[in-house]
């Protein structure tokens, strides 16, 4: 007789493009999911609609619970964290009424420093994080859409390695590849973490402040130079925080499996600058000026980057 698998219960924080795509493959692959999301009119479309998800081309209608505020979803096994980075310490405030004895929290934010505010709301041995391979835009509210960068769309780990929460990232990582997305438990996931990093340091801020698509940033010799000199500053600040990167691995991964797959996307820090919203940069480039000062490595590029998008910002 078949095993009868458990159903978890999950809950997304953050239900914009990346976190409805998230919840929509959890849900595919069996799981009890809900969206929260205070953006109501894409809530009440979901709620009502479905969710309109396309992912490599492949498009169909995912039925999905969602509600505006936290206080409306019941405790849950497990919280998906993927507001932006600003917003996450006003997030958990309100959405405390989820958490029970045993939930866990997943991050999988963009950027660097994510784990460091969930441990005031949970031990670390229920926090887990990760990264994803994923360019995701919300083109309109109700319909998304994803490019998978590579095969795998998601690697998750846990902060504290100990056997059960390393036995709930790979829980998580079975309901998403069970969905459709292909995803991998990593015991060394901050290696990923901050390789998915160096891809968004290297071009989110500089499309953004170019209003350029990757490919076109990186086709050029000038935003090629660019990429070098931000890829080589945040490796060495990488290495001095232990994690050692291979750069000529990584601009090779950038010129065969990033700009293939998503070099005709916007990044979603340019997104954010286009339609005048505050960026994710304080935990991108700006992060690795704050790593360069702290660990006394000159970080120029990076530095100069973080000012060009806070002047911008202001001037909204």
């Amino acid at each position: 007789m078949k095993e009868r698998v458990a159903i978890m219960r999950y809950a997304i924080l953050g239900a914009g493009a990346m976190g409805s795509i998230i919840g929509a493959t959890l849900a595919k692959g069996g799981q009890d999911v809900t969206l929260i999301d205070p953006y109501q009119e894409h809530m009440d479309k979901i709620q009502h609609l479905g969710l309109r998800l396309t992912v490599n081309e492949n498009t169909e209608t995912i039925q999905l619970n969602t509600c505006t505020d936290p206080h409306q979803a019941e405790p849950v096994d497990i919280i998906v964290l993927l507001v932006k980075r600003i917003h996450s310490a006003a997030a958990l405030a309100g959405a405390k009424n989820l958490i029970r004895e045993n939930t866990y929290i997943c991050t999988l934010q963009n950027g660097l420093g994510n784990t460091e505010l969930l441990e005031q709301y949970l031990p670390k041995e229920r926090i887990l994080h990760g990264v994803l391979r994923i360019a995701g835009r919300m083109n309109s509210p109700g319909d998304v859409s994803g490019e998978v960068a590579g095969g795998i769309a998601a690697y998750i780990g846990s902060l504290t390695k100990d056997d059960t929460a390393a036995a709930m990232a790979q829980k998580i990582a079975g309901h998403l590849t069970a969905g459709g997305l292909k995803s991998q438990f990593k015991s060394d996931v901050e290696q990923d973490i901050w390789k998915k990093a160096v891809d968004n340091i290297c071009f989110n801020a500089p499309c953004g402040l170019l209003h350029l698509r990757i490919r076109e940033y990186f086709s050029h010799p000038d935003g090629k130079r660019m990429v070098d000199e931000i890829a080589k500053e945040t490796i060495q600040v990488a290495k001095a925080e232990g994690v050692v990167l291979d750069y000529q691995q990584i601009i090779r991964d950038l010129e065969t499996n990033v700009i293939p797959a998503i070099g005709d996307h916007y990044p979603s820090l340019a997104q954010d600058m286009c339609n005048k919203r505050k960026t994710e940069i304080d935990s991108l480039n700006g992060a690795i000026v704050n790593y360069g000062r702290k660990l006394g490595i000159p970080t120029p590029v990076n530095d100069y980057i973080t000012r060009l998008v806070k002047i911008a910002e202001d001037n909204y």
